[in-house]
């Protein structure tokens, strides 16, 4: 098991698999304990990359909060053709629509096949196992604001593989609460056998893929209420799954970890050539970006934007 704390072990990966099965084969070794990433929208994964690469020892649950169908990319994607970027598929009708839901679900099972390419602890070869629930709401309310108004979903769709497995909620893009961060992360821990996951291994630790700050100096502002529910949820509450962590600016006085992306895996998401998209966040995320010709760049050397090598984490907890 790798270390990524001193004295204590805090590994997490997560992965997935889209609709259309696109992923491939992956090698896995022993596994030795059950890491959950809890991610707001999907492209937000990259943010905890340096706590998920390389790690063929931990079973990975990727639990995705929202489908991210509320972006103004799904009413004009920002896809640059002819760089190498890869077209939304399907092209999104608009907000709230099923093919915006496809379209942001399809680039994250492409950038994560494209990822899985380099590193050995990442499937890609998945099942999908269908829509589970409703599970109880344990008290919380469980409210998506979309284009229907209030809508309370508490079921969720599974893949899964040897290695990982991918729980996908649909808790509403721009509108996420603290509260339903902590019941999906309770119903994913407390329901195993139901989602079909690996239910043999110890739960060993809980990563927020969800940077966030406001007024921490050095680092890139980002203050998306989505986000800052992740931020707070792993902070305010003891999951008892073991060291909990969610991404931060390196000057937040919370932060007790610090970790790098490897320059080979951060070339592999965000590496180009001239106009040429070559890493796998520009290419497939790269229509959700929208001044212009461009793509979310990634910061080798600091954390100036919102994709940045070098790492930090909030952490608090862990599990006796």
């Amino acid at each position: 098991m790798k270390p990524l704390l001193t004295g204590a072990l805090l590994l997490l990966l997560a992965v997935g698999c889209s609709p259309g099965e696109r992923l491939g084969s992956t090698g896995a070794g022993g596994l030795d304990e059950m890491s959950y990433i809890v991610v707001p929208h999907p492209d937000d994964e990259m943010q905890a990359w340096s706590l998920i690469e390389d790690s063929p020892d931990a079973y990975k649950v990727f639990i995705m909060l929202t489908i991210g169908e509320q972006t103004a990319y799904c009413a004009s994607p920002g896809y640059d053709e002819g760089t190498g970027e890869a077209s939304p598929s399907p092209w999104p009708a608009g907000k709230w629509t099923s093919s915006c839901e496809s379209a942001r679900q399809n680039s994250f099972f492409d950038f994560i096949a494209a990822m899985a390419d380099s590193d050995d602890g990442l499937p890609s070869s998945f099942t999908f196992e269908g829509v589970k629930g409703p599970f109880d709401s344990l008290g919380y309310t469980i409210c998506r604001h979309d284009a229907e108004g209030c809508v309370s979903d508490r079921t969720a769709k599974v893949w899964i593989s040897e290695v990982a497995a991918v729980v996908w909620f649909n808790l509403g893009d721009g509108d996420l609460t603290d509260e339903e961060v902590e019941w999906a992360v309770k119903t994913v821990r407390d329901n195993r056998s139901t989602l079909g996951i690996n239910k043999s291994l110890p739960n060993g630790s809980l990563i927020g893929a969800s940077y966030w700050n406001s007024s921490y100096s050095g680092c890139f502002v980002y203050t998306h209420d989505d986000h800052l529910a992740v931020y707070e949820a792993l902070w305010d509450t003891d999951f008892d799954i073991g060291y909990q962590a969610a991404a931060s600016c390196d000057s937040d006085p919370g932060v007790a970890r610090v970790a790098q992306v490897s320059y080979a895996h951060f070339d592999d998401a965000f590496e180009t050539s001239g106009s040429s998209r070559l890493g796998a966040h520009v290419v497939n995320y790269g229509w959700l970006w929208g001044e212009g010709p461009g793509y979310w760049p990634g910061d080798y050397s600091g954390q100036g934007e919102l994709f940045h090598r070098d790492q930090a984490f909030r952490v608090r907890f862990s599990s006796s």
